[in-house]
């Protein structure tokens, strides 16, 4: 199989957004062991922090180096699009930004700003079952789970192969959605994906940058490889 052939973009690099205002107001939270975290707005409007701002222009000055994107998408949540924006003035070129629905925040439903401990104490009914189905298959109420998650990232991954093949694309994003790129470009069963999530050596960090590269190779229009993982950039 030749270059030419390949379906896939030449390099797909996944990041998450920076340190936001409710990243810290959750580990507070958790800290403390309330029920509640957040600021009372909604999670789509939460914003960077200073840190998390400084997190984004790091890792841009290193994309801007590293790659040269043909375009970029980013999640509307304001936490990614502020990501996107701040790395995206550090590039020394231009380059369009989509606002891309399909790789948003998972949805919550009721559970949304609840700790653990807020789950076990206004919900035991609910965490019962989420003990039961497991992380992977437990939908909250008016909320999404992974395999929710999967088949917007499938879809957006056609989205993909079919307008941007061979070029580069940059996608900001959530550590959840992070994860779900992993399982459909890997190919990677729940057992294998719950594993790693597991692993605190493999948590998404904040700007953590993952790389993949198309590969000639196969009968299917080459595949992606995983050239990196969780990549900071950034003074931790």
């Amino acid at each position: 199989m030749t270059t030419t052939e390949l379906k896939w973009p030449a390099h797909i690099v996944i990041v998450r957004h920076g340190e936001s205002e409710r990243n810290v107001a959750k580990a507070v939270a958790a800290a403390a062991g309330a029920a509640e975290f957040g600021t009372g707005i909604r999670d789509n409007d939460v914003p960077l922090t200073k840190r998390g701002q400084e997190q984004a222009r790091a890792t841009g000055v290193h994309l801007g180096k590293a790659f040269k994107f043909d375009r970029v998408f980013a999640s509307p949540y304001l936490r990614a699009w502020e990501t996107a924006r701040l790395m995206r003035k550090q590039f020394p070129y231009v380059v369009d930004i989509t606002w891309e629905e399909r790789v948003r925040e998972i949805e919550f439903g009721i559970l949304d700003g609840l700790t653990k401990h807020g789950l076990a104490t206004r919900y035991p009914d609910e965490k019962a079952r989420r003990d039961k189905l497991g992380k992977y298959w437990y939908r909250a109420p008016g909320g999404e789970n992974y395999p929710d998650i999967a088949l917007r990232l499938h879809s957006f991954l056609g989205t993909l192969s079919r307008d941007y093949r061979r070029k580069s694309v940059l996608v900001v994003c959530h550590s959840v959605v992070v994860m779900i790129f992993r399982r459909l470009l890997e190919r990677l069963t729940e057992e294998e994906l719950m594993a790693i999530d597991r692993d605190p050596q493999q948590e998404v960090v904040n700007c953590g940058v993952m790389h993949y590269a198309a590969e000639s190779g196969g009968t299917r229009g080459g595949r992606l490889a995983l050239k990196e993982f969780n990549g900071v950039y950034y003074d931790r």
